[in-house]
C-alpha cells in the first residue's frame, strides 16, 4: 500500500567503495607457494629426525614398552604423511601458477614482437613510397648513356693521328727477315772470332820457335 500511495522506498545499502587490496601477481603467488613449500619440507625433515631415535628405541624396547614406542613412531609417521600431502598440493599449485605465468609472458612477448614488426613494416612502406620508380628508371638509363658516351670518348682519345696504316703481313715478313739477318751476323761473328784466335795461336808458336833457334 505504501508503494501505491507514494510511500518512502527502502534505501539500498551502499556498497563499500573503499580502496581494494592489490591483487598479487603470478610471480608473487609462486614465490609465496614456494616459501610455504620450504616450510613444509623443513617440517618433514624434522619428522625424519624425530623418527630415527624412536625407531632405535623400538628395536631395543621390551614387550611391555614396545607398544608405547610404536605409538610414538606412528604419530610421527602420520604427521610426516600429512606434511607430504600438503607439500604435494602446494607444489602442484605452484606448477600451475608458473605455467600460467609462462603463458602470459609468451603472449606478451608475441604482442611486443607483433607491434615491433608492424611498426617496422609501416616505416619501410613509408620509405619505399619516397622512391619514384620512373625517376629510378630514368637514372639508370642516363647512367647507361653516360657510360656509352665515356667509352666512345676513350676510343677517340686513344686514336693515333698522322700514323699511316701498315699491312700487318708485310710487317711480319720484315720481322722474320730481321731475325734471319741477326742470326747470320751472329754466325759470322763466331767464325771471325775463331779465325782470330787461330792466328794468335800460330803467331805464338812461330815466336817460340825463333826463341829456341836464337838460344
Amino acid at each position: 500500500m505504501k508503494a501505491l500511495f507514494g510511500g518512502s522506498k527502502k534505501k539500498k545499502d551502499k556498497k563499500d567503495t573503499g580502496p581494494k587490496e592489490p591483487v598479487p601477481t603470478l610471480g608473487e603467488t609462486s614465490s609465496n607457494l614456494g616459501s610455504r613449500s620450504s616450510v613444509l619440507e623443513g617440517k618433514i625433515k624434522k619428522c625424519n629426525e624425530e623418527l630415527k631415535p624412536v625407531l632405535e628405541q623400538l628395536k631395543k624396547a621390551s614387550k611391555h614398552s614396545k607398544k608405547t614406542v610404536q605409538g610414538r613412531a606412528l604419530n610421527i609417521i602420520k604427521r610426516r604423511k600429512m606434511y607430504e600431502k600438503q607439500l604435494g598440493v602446494l607444489q602442484n599449485q605452484q606448477f600451475n601458477v608458473d605455467q600460467v605465468a609462462f603463458n602470459s609472458e609468451s603472449i606478451q612477448s608475441n604482442i611486443n614482437m607483433f607491434s615491433a614488426m608492424k611498426e617496422a613494416t609501416e616505416a619501410q612502406k613509408a620509405q619505399m613510397e619516397k622512391i619514384d620508380y620512373n625517376d629510378l628508371e630514368d637514372m639508370y638509363d642516363n647512367m647507361a648513356d653516360m657510360m656509352a658516351d665515356q667509352e666512345e670518348i676513350n676510343d677517340m682519345m686513344a686514336m693515333n693521328f698522322g700514323v699511316e696504316d701498315f699491312d700487318e703481313d708485310e710487317m711480319l715478313d720484315e720481322l722474320n727477315e730481321l731475325d734471319e739477318e741477326l742470326a747470320m751476323a751472329e754466325m759470322e761473328g763466331d767464325v771471325s772470332s775463331g779465325m782470330g784466335q787461330q792466328a794468335e795461336k800460330n803467331q805464338k808458336e812461330e815466336e817460340d820457335v825463333l826463341n829456341d833457334i836464337m838460344n
